[in-house]
């Protein structure tokens, strides 16, 4: 017997809102997403239809655009900068 169940993080306006604020191209915007639902580059690649390779590509140019190491700093990083615009403090 298998459980899965996925917490989304961002309602869906927020993120169409979020994604469109950090301007991401929407095959970046899809892994990101995917990433805050916690899977694997194994698993976007399947839900995406593209490959690993790709993926890894995909996640590269994030590190680099948010100036981060890992996807853990990536997660931090974008959901920092919701905090930061959208939450009252």
């Amino acid at each position: 017997m298998e459980v899965a169940t996925e917490a989304k993080v961002f309602s869906g306006g927020e993120w169409l809102r979020l994604r469109d604020d950090l301007a991401l191209p929407p095959r970046q915007a899809a892994v990101v997403e995917q990433l805050f639902l916690g899977h694997s580059d194994k698993q976007i690649a399947y839900e995406l239809n593209m490959s690993v390779a790709t993926v890894r590509t995909h996640m590269r140019r994030l590190f680099s655009r948010f100036h981060v190491e890992d996807r853990c700093g990536l997660v931090v990083e974008v959901f920092t900068y919701f905090r930061r615009q959208y939450q009252p403090c």
